[in-house]
């Protein structure tokens, strides 16, 4: 029986969970999976004007960009109308950033009470959080993964969504026998579920027409050293490091980073365990004022009411 508390102060109502989950993934927008494939080319330049012609196709994208230009975060004197300028101002990985929340977003359709819509909350939270710091660490390290990993941290709670999105109340119901914001593990998503947010990444990659090995590595990130070349699983630990910094500062509000067993793997290279700490940490009010400006301003209505978009 589950009896934890809700954030309304009610109790959990006891959830009789079922292994037999009949996965249904839906459709990624093709301005999405275009923009998902630009980023996961490290081998090339950003090309902005291949990613204006995306944009420029979608109406409703190019509504989200402008409105992210013009918005109080960015302080411009004159107002933005061409899509054109708004894309140069903001910056590839930035507009890319509004494609694919805006994509993320659609599965908000799945829930049905405010319980719900807090967990899909943090989990866009969580997710570009993540993406913010697994980009961070990939510059400070000097790798070059900053665009893929920013996609793939963007990407890595799909799997979470996707379990929120098909059984609604199961999931909530797992959410909170947690302490608040602390995410469920992937081993209590098999016991309930049958599966993980791990192979459920895979498989969204795969439903999606994703790169494959862009499903690869976000179905290990709990085992990186599984991977099979040292990119992928350099790749891997920045994503799941971003991911356990913004659950620890931006969902459970810890008070200090510690880096999880994954962030091993990237120790050696520019900086020292306490020196990444010590530039996270520094990130962690400007991230949260960028989380609030970017999910209000992409059609989530339901922060904490401090953003203005």
């Amino acid at each position: 029986m589950l009896n934890s508390m809700t954030p309304s102060g009610r109790s959990v109502p006891a959830t009789k969970f079922q292994a037999d989950l009949n996965v249904r993934f839906p459709p990624l927008p093709r301005t999405a999976s275009e923009v998902a494939r630009l980023l996961s080319d490290d081998s090339t330049e950003p090309n902005l004007e291949q990613l204006i012609e995306i944009v420029h196709a979608d109406p409703i994208v190019t509504q989200l960009v402008l409105r992210r230009i013009n918005s109080a975060y960015y302080g411009l004197r004159r107002r933005i109308t061409e899509i054109q300028k708004a894309i140069a101002l903001l910056g590839f990985l930035e507009v890319s950033n509004i494609v694919l929340t805006a994509a993320m977003l659609q599965l908000r359709e799945a829930v049905s009470n405010p319980e719900q819509e807090h967990i899909f909350d943090n989990l866009m939270r969580l997710s570009v959080g993540s993406a913010i710091y697994a980009q961070r660490l990939s510059q400070w390290l000097q790798l070059p993964y900053a665009r893929r990993v920013f996609t793939a941290a963007l990407l890595h709670a799909s799997g979470r969504l996707i379990l929120l999105y098909n059984r609604p109340d199961d999931y909530e119901a797992l959410w909170y026998t947690n302490e608040e914001g602390a995410l469920p593990s992937a081993d209590a998503e098999r016991t309930i579920f049958g599966v993980s947010y791990l192979e459920l990444n895979e498989q969204a990659a795969n439903a999606w027409n994703l790169p494959e090995e862009l499903g690869l590595m976000l179905s290990k990130l709990e085992s990186p050293k599984e991977l099979p070349t040292p990119e992928l699983k350099t790749q891997a630990a920045l994503v799941a490091t971003g991911s356990a910094v913004a659950e620890q500062l931006h969902l459970t509000h810890h008070d200090t980073v510690f880096l999880p067993e994954q962030a091993r793997l990237l120790l050696g290279y520019t900086l020292t365990e306490a020196q990444l700490i010590e530039r996270l940490e520094a990130e962690r009010s400007e991230t949260e004022r960028y989380l609030q400006m970017l999910l209000k301003g992409n059609g989530n209505g339901n922060g904490n009411g401090n953003a203005e978009a």
